[in-house]
């Protein structure tokens, strides 16, 4: 990634179940994350594809890293990191229990790319929150790293994206520096839409 954020993506995939490519950039996160030129690097726990065929219709060409085997590729291509695998390596996806006890140990070849790409850049992350039990040691991870190094110019290193957080929400989530980006709930693709076409601009 040239710029300093790197967005982490959790949703949209049962919305565009038999999408088309032309369906998905009609989606206005998809259409907006695709214009990101300075991001080079885009982490999802979703398993589709829809991500990458967005970037290639956009005339982005992207590589796939779902196993420890994709990580090396041409640094020209935007990177599109399936973190919990994809569909086409079925044998790596974090499905059960088990799988998200083991991936708890932060030791699998994905946690030690995850924390040598969060270094020097700032992390957006859209549409997770404090519920979704999968992704809770990411942010364990990212507090962890962020808690002993410099601050960034604006003083975080971490952003969240959220419909109407509650105050203990907000407080939880500054306790592990990232900050809250409040959106309203009645227009949530609209709203995240917006703040990633801010930054572009």
């Amino acid at each position: 990634m040239n710029g300093n954020l790197a967005p982490l993506t959790n949703w949209l995939s049962t919305e565009f179940a038999s999408a088309t490519d032309d369906d998905i950039l009609r989606s206005p996160i998809h259409a907006e994350l695709v214009q990101l030129d300075r991001c080079s690097i885009y982490y999802t726990t979703n398993y589709d594809d829809f991500i990458e065929r967005a970037l290639r219709k956009a005339s982005r060409p992207s590589h796939i890293t779902a196993t420890e085997l994709n990580v090396s590729h041409d640094r020209s291509r935007v990177e599109v990191v399936k973190f919990h695998g994809d569909f086409n390596h079925p044998d790596q996806m974090v499905l059960s229990e088990s799988h998200y006890m083991n991936r708890m140990k932060l030791e699998s070849a994905m946690d030690f790319k995850l924390r040598a790409d969060i270094l020097g850049r700032a992390v957006l992350f859209i549409g997770y929150s404090f519920r979704d039990p999968n992704v809770d040691y990411i942010f364990h991870i990212v507090n962890q790293l962020f808690s002993s190094l410099p601050g960034s110019a604006s003083g975080r290193r971490a952003y969240i994206v959220l419909p109407e957080p509650a105050e203990f929400e907000r407080k939880l989530f500054l306790n592990r520096n990232i900050e809250v980006i409040p959106i309203a709930a009645a227009n949530m693709p609209g709203d995240i839409a917006d703040i990633l076409r801010q930054m572009r601009s």
